[in-house]
């Protein structure tokens, strides 16, 4: 070890570079709702903004302000509303 380095385990290491990574993505956020609000409007937009960026989907919910449950119940009311068939079960 040199002098003055001070030791920091692994672990640590890890969930720093987490909540930095984390960090860095929501200030991406920001900077994309300044740069184009119309696109950044609504929670899903944010979410797949922040899932682009490589966010989970609950970090990323958190992060736009909403809840992962929120989120999923969202998408599914989306993909309901637009027009989406769902596949019929066979029945034997």
């Amino acid at each position: 070890m040199i002098r003055g380095e001070a030791y920091v385990p692994e672990e640590a290491n890890d969930v720093w570079l987490s909540v930095i990574g984390k960090s860095l993505a929501y200030l991406c956020l920001k900077q994309a709702e300044q740069a184009d609000p119309d696109r950044m409007s609504g929670v899903l937009a944010k979410v797949k903004f922040l899932m682009g960026l490589g966010l989970s989907q609950d970090d990323a919910a958190a992060a736009a302000g909403s809840t992962a449950q929120s989120v999923r119940v969202m998408k599914i009311r989306k993909r309901s509303s637009s027009g989406k068939k769902k596949k019929k079960r066979r029945t034997s």
